[in-house]
């Protein structure tokens, strides 16, 4: 059994979009000990997935002294092979700090084992997976199985026929963001085909949120009452979503 490592820092939705790549790799290593280092807020998420038998916490601590202590954890983990989805300086300051005994690594990292050529402009993420692990002759599937993202709807009382409105998002980029006022008619017009709005969001979405839920009555605001999971699973009840 090998020891097989894959990076993957963040952030969620990054995450999301790896867990083709990552179940590919997972099948690719079937008996193999397949260990992820990701950030702690992900660990959950991560091991919810079923895919690892080992999750490293990556606190991220700025300065050279964060990057040396997580390298030499590294180093004392022996791993035969590292996947590097995230392909960022730190990550690849990580290879630089394991030498001289530097295990095979599949990353954008100058001089690694095997090397991934730079994203191209405009290519998504995906396909930048895919195009790094078929070089390792591994086949990424063009949809992941994100069946483990569910749980029991105890508590949120699902209509027959709803969609999930998402009318917030982050707070420092209010530009990504779409009037409310167009939120608003979307609802009406959701609440005219009997469809029901569901607002969707945290604590930064809430003023948005009670500004539709105001304007039309008839949607039913769960802000602050929804998981991750819970989302996933709502989504599966849902006709549709729409976002920033």
């Amino acid at each position: 059994m090998k020891k097989i490592l894959v990076l993957k820092l963040g952030a969620l939705g990054d995450f999301i979009m790896a867990q083709p790549a990552i179940a590919a790799i997972r099948a690719h290593h079937l008996h193999d000990e397949l260990c992820l280092l990701t950030i702690p807020s992900l660990t959950d998420l991560a091991r919810a997935s079923g895919l690892f038998a080992r999750i490293l916490e990556d606190p991220r601590t700025p300065g050279w002294r964060g990057y040396w202590n997580l390298a030499q954890r590294l180093r004392r983990e022996h791993f035969d092979f590292v996947y590097d989805l995230q392909g960022i300086s730190r990550t690849a300051w990580y290879w630089r700090l394991l030498w001289p005994r530097r295990p095979p690594w599949a990353g954008p990292v100058t001089g690694c084992s095997h090397p991934r050529p730079p994203r191209p402009a405009g290519a998504h993420r995906i396909d930048w997976y895919s195009a790094q692990l078929a070089a390792l002759g591994i086949t990424v599937a063009p949809v992941g199985d994100l069946s483990w993202l569910a749980t029991d709807l105890i508590g949120i009382p699902v209509p027959r026929r709803c969609a999930l409105i998402v009318a917030g998002g982050s707070v420092h980029r209010v530009a990504k963001r779409w009037p409310v006022e167009n939120y608003i008619v979307l609802a009406r017009e959701l609440v005219r085909r009997t469809i029901t709005p569901l607002l969707i969001g945290t604590q930064i979405d809430a003023e948005i949120n009670a500004a539709i839920a105001r304007a039309v009555p008839e949607t039913r605001d769960l802000t602050n009452q929804t998981t991750l999971a819970a989302l996933a699973s709502l989504a599966r009840c849902a006709v549709g979503a729409l976002g920033n």
